[in-house]
């Protein structure tokens, strides 16, 4: 009989529905037949039915470091890495939780595993107030990871920790009152596994394991959290992958792939947005030149635009497929000829959207994502509710022949109009001696106006960052707020009561070449972004609104 207090911590990933056979979830080397053949392992009566294990005796190797390092400590001779694996597939509600020990996870195939099960319980099951760890990955060019740990749980609101718009990659933290019993699983961790610490009794892990899948079945993910449902990020070398790589380098040469092969992007994908897209932490003035390089052949590029990229693909010669998107190589560089960014694969260069009826598929970072069709359209549905105030304040349309630069717009804007302020470059301190920038125009009837000029998705994010910070300085640092105020009536007099009002409205205003829409037409993971930061500026009780400028040439 197995002892019924004894306790472990299981690690269980769900796998997918089609997959009946647990063989099948094993990777290749280690199922009956494979070059690392695991042992299946016979369960005694006290196991429940239809229960499966698989077991890998231990395994021996000298570490790298160890072998490095014997010349110089010859007993290092000695050292020995060991691994034992243990993967017990159990049967839940005509699915199978694989229940990992040791190095078990390493031996699962990627593909059976049901993405983000964990996540989509914690999503739904975890108290807000007693959370341990949240850990994410923001999805825009800027890339940024952040990882909050807290030892005895703390409340979600508490550590500030915006969600909307990240790739959460674990949770973990106490379950909240859900009506189903979870009282002996401690704290749990969630990724695309749940981990949780019970008794032995694999019956009652059954369960537990049971009820989790009904409570993401029937229940709806905490408000901060909807984005975990709705986002899964794609593993290179899918099929689907394969076919999204395929059909983004026909669109890139305008004319079939060479070596497509099997991948031949099917009927039912939209091509919905392409972009060329310089990474987050190149400035678009810093950019002189980018150079395209492959193997021995190179191009130079003088326009950071698809047109330009087009053309240094095609002098590139040779075949060209969806394999390019990493052989080719792209590095920017300054007006003195200096490097400005690395040298990076082609796909971390570009911004891709397509999809079907069911989901967008979305290149971002060099990483492909599937979004939720459904989530997409509430995306839309709530952008639409933002005010979009272009002809309100009608600012002046932007020929980028005479002012290249945004500060040279903003400096003209200002000059011909009495209704705005020009705060660009104004120095303005917060009360930590750290410069924020307030605006770049403020207008007379109190809208802080942030411009940005669009030329790719990356450009976005600081501008609505931005928008949100120098708000929240205004309304609660007393020091900023004074600077602020003496900043604005230094420039012009007139607008000291509009800066003590401050900060009554923000409004992004983005300049667009050709006919883009604003807000319809921006990238998915923009949206994700302003909607976020829209949500912030209302929750502090702000006016937030949009404006599109026109650029001309």
């Amino acid at each position: 009989m197995v002892d019924s207090q004894a306790k472990l911590r299981f690690n269980c990933y769900l796998l997918k529905e089609e997959v009946t056979d647990p063989a099948h979830a094993l990777r290749a080397p280690y199922r009956p037949g494979g070059s690392k053949e695991m042992i299946r392992l016979s369960p005694s009566s006290s196991a429940p039915a239809g229960v499966v294990a698989y077991f890998s005796a231990r395994s021996e190797k000298v570490p790298g470091w160890a072998q490095a390092l014997t010349p110089l400590f010859p007993d290092l001779s000695q050292a020995l890495n060991t691994s034992n694996r243990l993967v017990v597939f159990l049967p839940v509600a005509e699915r199978h939780f694989a229940v990992c020990w040791g190095y078990g996870q390493s031996t699962l195939e990627h593909s059976a595993i049901e993405s983000n099960f964990g996540l989509r319980f914690a999503a739904r099951c975890l108290d807000p107030e007693s959370l341990h760890e949240v850990r994410s990955r923001r999805i825009d060019a800027s890339s940024r990871t952040q990882s909050v740990q807290v030892p005895k749980g703390s409340d979600l609101r508490d550590l500030d920790v915006p969600l909307e718009g990240e790739f959460v990659r674990k949770l973990s933290g106490r379950l909240g009152e859900v009506g189903v019993e979870f009282s002996d699983l401690g704290a749990v961790v969630a990724t695309n596994s749940i981990a949780f610490n019970t008794t032995t009794d694999l019956a009652h892990v059954q369960e537990v394991l049971g009820d989790m899948m009904r409570e993401v079945e029937q229940r709806a993910a905490l408000d901060e959290l909807t984005f975990v449902d709705a986002l899964e990020p794609l593993r290179n070398g899918d099929e689907l992958v394969d076919r999204l790589e395929t059909l983004l380098m026909e669109l890139l040469r305008e004319q079939p792939a060479d070596d497509a092969g099997s991948a031949e992007p099917s009927q039912d994908l939209k091509h919905h947005l392409l972009e060329f897209s310089p990474p987050d932490d190149v400035r678009g003035e810093d950019i002189d030149s980018i150079t395209i390089q492959r193997g021995g052949a190179s191009f130079t590029m003088h326009e950071a635009t698809l047109g330009e990229l087009r053309k240094g693909i095609a002098a590139l010669g040779g075949r060209l497929g969806r394999k390019s998107l990493t052989s080719i190589k792209l590095m920017a560089h300054g007006h003195e000829g200096e490097p400005v960014s690395m040298m990076l694969p082609l796909k971390n260069w570009l911004v891709f959207e397509a999809g079907d009826a069911q989901r967008r598929l979305i290149l971002t970072l060099g990483k492909w994502f599937a979004l939720s069709e459904d989530y997409t359209r509430q995306l839309n549905e709530d952008l639409l509710k933002i005010q979009v105030i272009t002809t309100h304040l009608a600012l002046p349309a932007w020929d980028t022949t005479v002012h290249p630069k945004e500060g040279d717009y903003n400096k003209a804007a200002a000059s011909a109009r009495p209704d705005l302020v020009l705060l660009d470059q104004v120095d303005i301190r917060a009360g930590d001696k750290g410069e924020i920038e307030a605006c770049d125009l403020l207008h007379e009837e109190g809208y802080l106006i942030h411009v940005k000029k669009y030329s790719a998705s990356h450009t976005l994010s600081h501008l609505f960052s931005q928008g949100t910070v120098s708000a929240q300085a205004i309304a609660s640092d007393d020091v900023y707020r004074d600077a602020f105020i003496k900043a604005v009536t230094a420039e012009n007099p007139v607008f000291r009561k509009v800066a003590e009002n401050a900060p009554e409205r923000v409004t992004y205003a983005i300049a667009f070449k050709g006919m883009k829409k604003l807000p319809e037409e921006l990238p998915t993971f923009s949206k994700v972004n302003l909607r976020d930061f829209v949500k912030r500026l209302r929750n502090l009780r702000i006016e937030a609104s949009l404006c599109r400028i026109q650029i001309t040439r």
